[in-house]
């Protein structure tokens, strides 16, 4: 087949890789020929899905992020359950990887290894899409320049599902029929690595089956679980996706979600732990987050984050709603969209909590200024990182350079220990529950950089707490320990496992917003929110500005009334959280057709004719557990 000038993604992969160092062979011109190496394109469709800076920051910081309130963003879309980003994951793979895929499943020789590898990305990229659309085209996707298909039809998710278990199956069957590509970014073309991860992946649908079709999630996931092939079970076996700098933001070589965090593709992205994930974890005195969270430096481009110096304690929470404000190195968001989502206190000289004026947490601090009373454009190291929002940290989890992990062993043990629960396999859940703990804390020092960051945090820490012998590895243990007790003392263990698998997350949104749609878990994460609870925030009244006397070394007054500000918004899903996108509106205008088909098919499928966005997926969780406690968002 010539080379269509159609297949735009085919010439983004080209100028991305002519960088590239690892692949010194792409380095040669490839245009020399009438034909476009398969090589280029391959790439490109493991690539491209995870490194354009403007979807990535839409898709995972603003939406989904919050959607499963492992995280907060500023931007009121995620928090008010509402899908103001929704066409950009749709667009990014629908009008750019699926062509490539297309072009490359009709010019690759049938039932090769090559056309093996390019099956399981396809059901790689693919299952994004559907873990936030639903019903998506599959079968007819991406072949309007192949067979002239524009206006492709959309499969049920089921069928989707099973659609991608037959290519997995049928990819991890090729792998033994000739070489591989070898300019691959997960494996290097090591075939046995191929077979893991397709063989994990079918595991992981599995489970997204197991809520409208249990017998069948069982019967795909022995399968893949009993296949002498293996699955991925160590971390070095993990699929991994390496990002470089060459390109700079607007190129396809950087981890997008990084280049979002890092300021360098439309702004500060104000991507923030949320409160819960960040109590949960203090609580447990998780030691990731000296990996996780921090506090971000916009003084300088790209943006990074401040070094902590002194006073740094990652486990001291913040107060509780209406209580008075207490100064803390980590600060999360609220699930808000209103006045409350940020606001620490309000003061006024005569104690009038109606005339009080509301003080905000400050997004970031600012370093370059020695005026220690300058609020809020300006803030100092000293102090005043304890009144500013905890950030993601983009020197470790969503730096420019954090590889993408595209299925990490702590993953699959997760959901193995799942499954178990389940009962659609046999086998001991408590061993893949620690198994998936350890390996979820060892890739942060296997895997991404900013590892200075981390141990100069740790120090810092130890000299305020005093414990000089603190370490992560002695924190892991302790932390393994208890977490398996509670798990082995657990009524509703899949709650224990879930709640692992979502902080393991952290960062990766789509992660974190398919686990709790499709469980409903950890349980804390409630599918409605309360009005009562969120509509309006108490916060403490004072009668002057207390930044200032904490800044200066002087004792914080106490309180003198409380002010009720607005809180969250019913939004357009009257505090319903979603459990979709809706779908990009260029669909409903040009395949209208198929478009109000898929929408009519899955209002009536979840009994659901509210808002779109809230009405459940084939593979949303839509039952009741019987012990609704489970794990505590805050742990005693």
């Amino acid at each position: 087949m010539k080379f269509n000038k159609y297949i735009v993604g085919a010439v983004l992969a080209v100028s991305m890789f002519s960088c590239t160092q690892k692949f010194e062979e792409m380095n040669n011109d490839p245009w020399a020929s009438s034909e476009m190496d398969p090589k280029y394109q391959f790439t490109h469709i493991q690539n491209k899905p995870y490194t354009d800076g403007g979807e990535s920051w839409r898709t995972n910081i603003i939406m989904t992020g919050p959607m499963s309130q492992a995280t907060g963003n500023l931007y009121a879309s995620g928090e008010a359950f509402s899908t103001s980003y929704k066409e950009w994951a749709w667009n990014n793979i629908f009008k750019d990887v699926l062509k490539n895929v297309t072009d490359l499943e009709t010019k690759l020789a049938p039932e090769t290894a090559q056309l093996g590898q390019v099956k399981i990305v396809k059901v790689i990229d693919m299952m994004k899409v559907t873990q936030l659309y639903g019903d998506i085209p599959y079968a007819e996707a991406g072949k309007g320049y192949v067979e002239h298909i524009l206006y492709p039809k959309y499969d049920s998710q089921e069928a989707v599902f099973e659609q991608m278990i037959t290519d997995l199956k049928a990819g991890r069957d090729m792998m033994d029929k000739g070489e591989t590509f070898t300019d691959d970014f997960y494996y290097r073309g090591d075939a046995a690595a191929w077979k893991r991860l397709a063989n994990s992946m079918l595991m992981k649908i599995a489970l997204f089956m197991s809520e409208g079709n249990a017998e069948r999630a069982s019967e795909v996931f022995q399968e893949a679980f009993n296949h002498s092939a293996g699955y991925i079970s160590t971390l070095n076996e993990s699929a991994k996706l390496e990002h470089s700098l060459n390109g700079g933001p607007w190129g396809q070589h950087m981890n997008g979600a990084g280049a979002a965090m890092t300021s360098q593709v439309g702004g500060f992205a104000y991507g923030y732990i949320s409160e819960t994930s960040l109590k949960s974890m203090q609580s447990r005195k998780d030691p990731r987050l000296f990996y996780v969270a921090g506090v971000h430096d916009y003084s300088q481009a790209p943006s990074k984050m401040i070094y902590p110096t002194e006073n740094f304690d990652p486990f001291e929470m913040a107060e509780e709603w209406g209580e008075a404000v207490k100064p803390v190195s980590l600060r999360g968001t609220r699930m808000g969209d209103q006045d409350g989502q940020i606001a620490m206190f309000a003061f006024e000289a005569s104690g009038n909590a109606d005339d009080a004026t509301i003080i905000n947490a400050d997004y970031f601090a600012r370093v370059n200024t020695t005026d220690s009373t300058a609020y809020p454009s300006e803030l100092p190291l000293r102090g005043a990182d304890k009144f500013t929002l905890a950030s993601l940290n983009n020197e470790t989890i969503l730096n420019p350079l954090s590889p993408t992990i595209i299925m990490g062993s702590d993953e699959v043990h997760f959901l193995i220990a799942e499954a178990i629960e389940k009962g659609l396999v046999g086998g001991n859940s408590a061993t893949h529950f620690e198994a998936g703990i350890r390996d979820a804390f060892k890739k942060y020092q296997v895997f991404y950089p900013g590892q200075e960051y981390a141990e100069a945090a740790m120090q810092v820490y130890r000299e305020t707490s005093g414990d000089q012998g603190y370490s992560y590895d002695g924190a892991m243990a302790d932390y393994v320990s208890a977490e398996l007790q509670a798990f082995n003392s657990s009524t509703n263990k899949l709650d224990n496992i879930i709640y692992q698998a979502w902080v393991s997350q952290i960062g990766n949104g789509i992660s974190t917003f398919s686990l709790w749609n499709r469980t409903h878990l950890p349980s804390f994460v409630t599918p409605v929110l309360d009005r009562d609870q969120y509509e309006f925030l108490d916060i403490p009244v004072y009668t002057e500005d207390i930044r200032p006397l904490y800044i200066a070394g002087q004792d914080l007054p106490d309180p003198v009334g409380i002010k009720k500000v607005p809180f969250h918004s019913p939004g357009s899903t009257s505090y319903v959280r979603s459990r979709r996108f809706d779908y990009p509106n260029n669909e409903m205008s040009s395949n209208t057709t198929n478009y109000q088909e898929a929408v009519e098919r899955q209002r009536g499928d979840a009994g659901n004719t509210g808002q779109f966005n809230t009405v459940d997926m084939w593979s949303s969780y839509k039952g009741t557990f019987s012990n609704a406690q489970g794990v505590e968002i805050i742990k005693n």
